[in-house]
């Protein structure tokens, strides 16, 4: 008991270099070590990571830094341990400057138990402190069950799965119609259909919630779906392996049934042996009253190298286009990702309803595309412990291909600036220090760091290698400049203006 309590005097008693105890003095000293870090690191990256330590421990001689979660901590410590220990080491006033450790806040970590209606998952052990250096055990499919999926992706692919919109509704409505028709005796009324839009704009869903209802309602039908890819090689393994017999087999297989569905069906005009057969396959089953749904990634029209015979027997049925989602198609598919992961067990999964409008409004992408910014945006927030948030969802898409508008970059600033500045780009990575190349060069740093969320050393790499103190240096002098100079200030914006147009 003296011993704790002797202890406790000494952690509470003023630090011999500053006068004040060693928790508070750590705190000081932490303050001024974020705002280098912020240069340093670039706002982003250390709002990310750096900015999410806090202090949890000091005394006279070791400080503890805690991070939400191991990820973080492991991940602060292998990648930006080195930078916050040197600026630390600037800062701290104590003699020699106190050692850091990272480790993971065990209070700041979700728990395993259930939360907001979560159950625990078996077998998950609770997240502890990590001591420095040592790294968090990655989260995989084999080590977390939560991690499987709960249905194959054939499961997923159903009518009540597949979000309506104005650009699908008829392919939608066809589909439906194919899976009920199918077999009942009755001749089809559109033959060949095909459905075409581009890639995953959700043909290939609809092709297996034919397949599915089919098999459910009416196991005895015959149904062959085959894809472009397993045309080509079963026609062409037939031909050169097996003869007469091995041809007649494939032609059987594909002809004796009551629906044939083709998938991504262009692919098989590159080959006119297997186009021919594709052709005379289409005639036999027309003429004999059997259904065929055929998926490409363009009209039939425009599959350059079929031949014209089988682009208008092709067309010659019903031809349906997917055309790109809108803006309230992408706000329900984000609705019924949101709804499938929580029936998959994530209860506390919430996405703020301005979030949802912006992805939806500025994501200029499939289905498929927008499924994956969803899971990105999802795991970023479940490997990271934190809340999904309009800002979150801004910066994790930040450099997405698929953001509405053309994303500024190192290069474009620099293209800009040598317009304005009559430099050219060699000169802005050059080595050369004469007054009317480094301004130019020193506005281009400016703007990059202002413009975009390269971090300094990157943006110092960007002009022939430079430290990231050039930027620093950079940054500041142009600051001082733009309020000193009014013409100076007027180039800028000029630059400024130049890229937003």
């Amino acid at each position: 008991m003296g011993r704790v309590a002797e202890n406790m005097t000494t952690a509470k008693a003023p630090d011999l270099y500053t006068g004040e105890p060693p928790l508070q003095s750590a705190h000081n000293t932490w303050k001024l070590v974020k705002t280098d870090l912020a240069y340093a690191l670039g706002p982003n990256v250390h709002r990310s990571w750096t900015g999410r330590l806090h202090i949890t421990q000091a005394d006279e001689s070791v400080v503890t830094l805690s991070a939400p979660t191991r990820f973080i901590a492991s991940k602060i410590e292998t990648q930006f341990a080195d930078t916050v220990r040197r600026l630390w080491d600037k800062h701290d006033q104590v003699d020699p400057p106190r050692r850091l450790a990272f480790a993971a806040n065990p209070s700041a970590v979700r728990p395993t138990a259930a939360i907001a209606g979560r159950k625990a998952v078996p077998g998950r052990a609770a997240q502890a402190p990590i001591a420095s250096g040592q790294a968090a055990a990655p989260v995989t499919a084999a080590t977390d069950p939560a991690a499987k999926a709960s249905e194959s992706p054939k499961d997923r692919f159903t009518f009540d799965n597949f979000v309506v919109g104005a650009s699908n509704e008829l392919a939608m409505a066809v589909a439906r119609q194919v899976a009920s028709q199918c077999g009942t005796g009755r001749a089809p009324q559109y033959n060949p259909i095909v459905i075409h839009g581009s890639n995953g704009m959700g043909k290939t869903h609809l092709l297996y919630a034919i397949e599915t209802t089919i098999r459910e309602t009416n196991p005895e039908k015959r149904m062959r779906f085959i894809s472009a890819e397993d045309f080509v090689s079963t026609f062409v393994a037939s031909v050169r392996g097996q003869g007469r017999e091995g041809i007649a087999a494939f032609k059987a297989s594909l002809r004796d049934v009551d629906l044939l569905v083709i998938d991504d069906a262009h692919f098989i005009a590159d080959k006119p042996g297997s186009q021919e057969e594709l052709l005379h396959t289409l005639v036999s089953l027309v003429d004999s009253g059997k259904q065929i749904l055929i998926a490409a990634d363009r009209h039939p029209d425009k599959i350059e190298k079929a031949s014209e015979r089988l682009k208008s027997y092709m067309s010659s049925g019903l031809v349906c286009k997917i055309g790109a989602a809108d803006y309230e198609l992408r706000l329900r598919i984000l609705d019924r990702l949101i709804a499938r992961r929580r029936a998959g067990g994530h209860l506390d999964l919430a996405i703020p309803q301005n979030a949802r409008d912006h992805l939806a409004a500025r994501m200029n992408a499939t289905p498929r595309d927008l499924e994956g910014a969803f899971n990105q945006i999802v795991a970023q927030s479940e490997f990271l412990g934190t809340s999904i948030t309009l800002e979150s969802v801004q910066e994790t898409l930040s450099d997405s291909r698929y953001m509405m508008g053309q994303r500024l970059t190192v290069d474009r600033i620099q293209r800009a600036v040598c317009e304005v500045f009559s430099v050219t780009p060699t000169d802005m990575v050059s080595k050369r220090r004469a007054r009317i190349i480094a301004r130019p060069r020193q506005v281009a740093m400016y703007l990059c760091k202002k413009l975009t969320k390269r971090s300094l050393p990157d943006i110092g790499r960007r002009f022939g290698g430079r430290d990231h103190t050039t930027v620093m240096h950079a940054v500041k002098r142009i600051d001082a400049l733009r309020a000193e100079d009014p013409s100076f200030n007027a180039q800028i914006e000029a630059v400024e203006t130049l890229l937003k147009a």
